[in-house]
């Protein structure tokens, strides 16, 4: 039997800090036209819950520089930050009219996970948003 405890808390969290709608786009490879290579994502619709991210581990782990624009998300599903051994994760969510890149997994559970985001550039759109990553650009 499988207990999902995150399940038992889900409505007590909800009272305090609701869900707010997101699109995950999990990262499905990149195509390579030209020598000029592009992302390619498979759009995944998701009710997040987005934190406030602890402070003081950030400080730790990135330096004082990184600190702004962090968050913390909670959302049914597995997403993945970048792992260049397999050539896999490199996830980006988007809320509130914002880009994030997924930076680090903190817990993978069977049916949730939990993950830091760091705000990229803000864009109307995938489309947008790839443009100004194009061929390797660092936003």
């Amino acid at each position: 039997m499988n207990f999902n405890i995150h399940d038992v808390v889900r409505g007590a969290i909800q009272t305090v800090n609701t869900d707010v709608a997101g699109v995950v786009y999990v990262s499905s490879g990149r195509s390579n036209v030209r020598g000029i290579l592009t992302p390619t994502y498979t759009q995944v619709s998701a009710q997040i819950q987005v934190q406030a991210a602890d402070h003081r581990s950030i400080t730790h782990e990135r330096g004082l520089e990184y600190t702004q624009a962090l968050f913390t998300i909670y959302a049914y599903g597995n997403f993945n930050d970048i792992e260049r051994a397999s050539g896999s994760g490199g996830d980006v969510v988007t809320f509130g009219g914002h880009w994030y890149y997924i930076s680090t997994v903190r817990e993978w559970w069977p049916q949730w996970c939990c993950f830091d985001v760091t705000k990229q550039l803000d864009a109307t759109n995938l489309t947008a948003f790839l443009a100004a990553l194009k061929n390797g650009a660092n936003p």
